[in-house]
């Protein structure tokens, strides 16, 4: 069976239609799979796609066919959260702040300074932890988080000027996702976050209607932002994670056998996504480094987290609760 990745420009629907037929076996699970970056071997939702695809027809034995829609062709990442939920038949990876605003305590994961590492995330995200945002997430949002991508901690691009201190970051205007957390956190900095989405972020960067905006190494690289930045900040304040989601009722209408060959599609897909990251962020990094975006390290990295975490009780009953919050940083610290 061939996947085929769904684009702006598509056959007849006859022509369609003939594919189909000749390549879905009878009775087979079609989903359809979104997510928000370009449909290239740049980028960590395209790279896990396009494996899980392909895993999920293996374990499967031709049952499940996903269908790819890259580039946000489903809508933007919380319009597929809230496809998902109404739709039996779509699936989706998404940044997790924009889950959050359906199931407020995945949000805990995006609290400002919470993981030091990457290694801090996988200790969450592979324990008893994540069960109990997984029981949190279905009974918020109805919906079933089957895996998690991975890659690095977000970093702070601009056009401006050099950010090596805080204080470097007063007044510009930086992008952000429509999440209190974030805007709390850049306010906090003394920017001035903008919550725009993100299919206009490059154009915005372009015409100078915002100054920077945040994102992974390998964000930045896909999406061309050498042309439009020049200055890179290697913070650590936040660490791109995107659960895997499915609808709570939808999974629950597949047979165990299918369930379980989709669960392990996800798994396994994840993890080469995971590997991809590792090795293509530092392949990434050079590649804007070359294309002359200049890179600079806080000397007072301290005094971010310290106004970071400043902001958290604020946003306690956005995450859950603190009592959620203590239970992962108990589960950070063992």
């Amino acid at each position: 069976m061939v996947n085929r990745i769904l684009r702006a420009s598509v056959p007849t629907l006859a022509v369609l239609s003939l594919i189909c037929l000749m390549t879905v076996p009878m009775g087979a699970i079609t989903l359809r799979f979104g997510h928000s970056t370009a449909a290239t071997d740049k980028s960590q939702n395209h790279i896990f796609a396009v494996k899980f695809a392909e895993l999920a027809e293996e374990y499967s034995n031709g049952e499940i066919e996903i269908k790819i829609f890259p580039s946000n062709q489903l809508g933007s990442e919380q319009d597929r959260v809230q496809k998902i939920r109404l739709q039996s038949k779509v699936m989706t990876s998404v940044a997790i702040s924009n889950l959050a605003p359906f199931a407020e305590s995945a949000g805990v994961y995006s609290l400002p300074y919470l993981f030091s590492s990457t290694e801090d995330v996988f200790k969450l995200l592979n324990g008893p932890f994540a069960e109990t945002i997984q029981e949190r997430v279905s009974k918020e949002a109805g919906l079933r988080i089957l895996g998690y991508l991975v890659t690095d901690f977000r970093v702070l691009t601009n056009s401006k000027k050099p950010i090596c201190k805080i204080s470097d970051l007063q007044g510009l205007k930086i992008r952000v996702t429509k999440n209190p957390l974030r805007l709390g956190t850049f306010k906090a900095w003394g920017a001035t976050p903008i919550p725009m989405a993100w299919s206009e972020v490059f154009t915005a960067l372009q015409q100078g209607v915002i100054d920077g905006q945040e994102n992974p190494i390998i964000t930045n690289y896909a999406n061309n932002f050498q042309e439009v930045q020049k200055y890179i900040t290697l913070i650590h304040y936040n660490h791109w994670i995107a659960p895997v989601l499915i609808g709570e009722q939808a999974y629950g209408k597949l047979s165990p056998t299918v369930q379980l060959a989709l669960n392990r599609a996800v798994e396994d897909a994840a993890l080469h996504e995971r590997a991809w990251a590792r090795e293509y962020t530092a392949k990434a990094l050079q590649a804007l480094k070359d294309a002359g975006m200049e890179v600079c390290v806080p000397e007072d990295e301290e005094v971010w987290r310290d106004s970071a975490r400043s902001v958290w009780p604020q946003f306690y009953d956005l995450v859950g609760g603190k009592d959620l919050v203590d239970e992962a940083l108990a589960s950070l610290a063992e």
